[in-house]
């Protein structure tokens, strides 16, 4: 049902949800940002939000009213560290998981702590912070996006994780976690985790989800020998963390854009921005990535991408099989995150310049790869993620203000979706 503003006249989807919180957006006095939201099955919001040095969680009932039986949490992965929130995860029990990174004497480590339903920190699970990363690994120079994960079955966690090298080269592992937060040693060989090599090449990939059978697909980019231009890659694994041979070529799929200007930044700068931000599964086990793509006029558009389950080839069924770049009258656009609606429509979200001012960046396109007439024109901010409410408005986490220029403070909008 397409919700009205008080006003009672009609709205066009992608404006602001008049009737959600105030004039249609959260706001927060406190500096930060929100990183990440999830609805759970009655629309109530779950959002973990970047308060100083610490992570904040945070429930907000259906119409954006701050939940005032939800014990609201402000917490970090370990004493004395710089907690970085990066995934908020609701399990079927009604627990809910916080994904991110710890940075500590000089360490940056992913991370996870878990919540009750009430809101209250799950003492018995605990904060735990993922020591077995190598030892050679030292922060970069801009944190973007180090670490992401997924629910897999019987409540098992995987966590994909990128480091930085002393030698300046990325290496990416894929943890597996029991519930209870312990390593899976069913996974990896015994280890726990495993190295994530795109054709066995050093990668950039912290992108991961689940398809129906339990498969593990991970997203990311790697590098030719010698040569600046990074490649998108998909790859999937079985349940043991064994790469699948079966999909696309070998265990890969690429996605290349025709005409793409070779990225010519140092590897390092790969924790900037990478190519690949998100990755997410249809109920048919198609595979999307969201992500950016710089073009022959050295501008940067938002990519989209569809692949077959099995990853041979692109989806010819969405935008005739090849990417899909949007570009708008700003310069240098990128997709943070993305969700599927129930009609699977695609929702994807992120940043644009205009002046060097971040601008917020929304897009929904049609199961076919039509872009909507969504977007509602140019308005400062930078949108971090986005997820669905039963009732189909479309809800946006990310922050007002610019890190440009000046100070970020938290902001959630809600937007009308059917």
């Amino acid at each position: 049902m397409e919700m009205q503003p008080r006003d009672n006249q009609p709205r066009r989807p992608g404006e602001l949800d008049q009737t959600f919180a105030t004039n249609g957006t959260i706001e927060f006095s406190e500096r930060g940002t929100a990183n990440s939201i999830t609805s759970d099955k009655d629309g109530k919001l779950i959002l973990v939000s970047q308060i100083g040095d610490r992570f904040r969680l945070s429930r907000y009932l259906v119409d954006g009213a701050k939940d005032g039986s939800f014990e609201e949490t402000t917490w970090n992965f370990e004493d004395g560290d710089q907690s970085t929130p990066m995934r908020v995860l609701l399990q079927e029990d009604g627990k809910i998981l916080v994904i991110g990174d710890s940075l500590k004497a000089g360490a940056l480590r992913p991370a996870v702590t878990r919540f009750n339903p009430s809101g209250s920190p799950d003492l018995v699970f605990g904060r735990r912070v993922i020591t077995t990363g190598p030892e050679d690994a030292y922060p970069p120079n801009f944190r973007y996006k180090s670490v992401d994960g997924c629910l897999q079955k019987a409540q098992k966690i995987l966590m994909a994780a990128s480091y930085t090298l002393r030698s300046g080269r990325p290496l990416s592992r894929l943890f597996c976690l029991l519930a209870d937060g312990e390593a899976d040693k069913t996974f990896g060989e015994g280890r726990g985790f495993i190295d994530i090599r795109f054709h066995d090449r050093e990668s950039y990939a912290c992108d991961v989800q689940i398809q129906s059978n339990g498969s593990i697909i991970v997203a990311g980019s790697w590098r030719f020998d010698g040569e600046q231009q990074r490649t998108r890659t998909v790859a999937r694994y079985t349940v043991e963390g064994i790469l699948d041979n079966t999909f696309g070529q070998a265990g890969y799929a690429d996605v290349v854009v025709p005409g793409e200007q070779g990225e010519k930044s140092p590897t390092e700068e790969l924790f900037l921005d990478d190519i690949v931000s998100r990755v997410a599964v249809q109920k048919d086990d198609k595979v999307i990535i969201a992500g950016s793509a710089k073009g022959p006029d050295g501008f940067t558009s938002g990519l989209l991408a569809r692949l077959e389950a099995d990853g041979k080839k692109l989806d010819e069924q969405f935008n005739d099989g090849k990417p899909l770049l949007i570009s708008r009258s700003l310069n240098d656009l990128s997709f943070h995150s993305i969700t599927i609606q129930p009609d699977e429509k695609i929702v994807a979200v992120g940043r644009g310049i205009m002046a060097n001012t971040t601008m917020e960046l929304y897009e929904r396109v049609s199961e076919n790869g039509e872009t909507e007439d969504f977007w509602a024109g140019n308005s400062v901010g930078d949108c971090t993620d986005v997820t669905i409410q039963p009732a189909g408005r479309v809800v946006i986490s990310g922050s007002r203000g610019t890190p440009l220029i000046g100070s970020r403070y938290p902001r959630v909008w809600g937007r009308l979706g059917f």
